[in-house]
């Protein structure tokens, strides 16, 4: 067992504080773009996104105040620095937060995957529920509990599971998306940029709750279990800002495949004008008789009592005798 120290108690948590509001920076520059960009979003979408940075922020002012009572309030007295009342709340948060964040996935997963496959994204929506009601209540806990001992004592065994099962979602969503865009292999570029965001979100998040897991089960007299924690919401958050941000370059990507789709189409049929125009007696034949279907449409037209009585019959002079001399 690693005895605590200055540095894995204090400097760990100070560490996980600064590393937090960096997070927080860059998930504010992300709130900033969503609102810039995806102002023709539903109102649900951009109240579920205004909530989240609230939070965050909220999440962020307890996490430094937190660490600002641990480095100054009990400076030299970490004997007595036993007690983490604002770090409850920060567990509280970051729980909602959490929730939120994996049930959007899972929502994706339901959408998007086939029967019976995407009961898999309702299956992970009713744990990542399951899990933001334990993480609330093991924040209220941590609000009240005396010393940090008796709490991870005491509620150990669900802390485990909560961040165990927390990794284990995060995985589940990350590998059913990942079979959904595998099968739906089309456009190689866009699915490929699905494939490495899919990657990349899953595995960042799975990972952090996993070294969180480690090192509280290892480390328990210390607090980097804590640092990483800290920082934990913020990754959940950067993933649901970023998914939603993301939209735009793919939109891009789509627009480029069918442009070219387009340019592809037109160079066929302006190869397959000229093969036709290489026969000159078919398409005279073929204009003569179109001049003549559209001058009696002019005739029918001109009877007709919508005809407008600003056009003059000397516009179909020319037309006639072109007609006169085809014949």
């Amino acid at each position: 067992m690693v005895a605590a120290t200055l540095d894995n108690t204090l400097g760990a948590m100070q560490i996980g504080a600064m590393v937090a509001m960096f997070l927080f920076g860059i998930l504010t520059l992300q709130f900033d773009t969503y609102w810039h960009l995806f102002t023709d979003d539903h109102l649900g979408l951009k109240i579920m996104v205004s909530v989240v940075w609230v939070l965050e922020c909220a999440h962020t002012i307890c996490s430094a105040a937190e660490s600002y009572r641990g480095s100054i309030t009990y400076y030299g007295n970490i004997a007595g620095y036993q007690r983490f009342p604002l770090m409850g709340v920060a567990t509280v948060l970051g729980a909602i937060i959490t929730v939120i964040v994996q049930c959007f996935f899972a929502l994706r997963v339901w959408k998007a995957l086939p029967n019976p496959f995407r009961y898999i994204g309702a299956a992970c929506g009713v744990a990542a529920f399951a899990r933001g009601v334990g993480g609330i209540f093991l924040g209220t806990r941590f609000m009240v509990s005396k010393t940090l001992a008796e709490y991870r004592i005491r509620y150990g065994w669900l802390i485990r599971t909560l961040l165990g099962s927390g990794a284990a979602i995060d995985v589940v969503i990350a590998v059913s998306m990942l079979y959904f865009l595998l099968t739906k292999r089309k456009t190689t570029r866009l699915v490929d940029r699905l494939l490495a965001y899919t990657v990349r979100t899953g595995l960042l998040t799975s990972v952090t709750a996993i070294l969180v897991l480690v090192t509280f089960v290892s480390m328990p007299e210390a607090y980097i279990w804590g640092g990483f924690y800290v920082s934990l919401a913020k990754l959940y958050s950067n993933s649901l800002f970023s998914a939603l941000n993301e939209r735009r370059r793919l939109r891009i990507i789509v627009s480029e495949g069918s442009s070219q789709e387009k340019d592809s189409r037109a160079g066929r049929r302006i190869t397959t004008t000229g093969r036709i125009g290489a026969h000159s007696t078919p398409a005279i034949a073929i204009e003569m008789k179109t001049t003549s279907v559209t001058a009696e449409d002019i005739d029918h037209e001109k009877s007709s009592p919508l005809y407008s009585h600003s056009r003059s019959d000397e516009h179909l002079k020319p037309m006639n005798s072109h007609m006169n001399m085809g014949h």
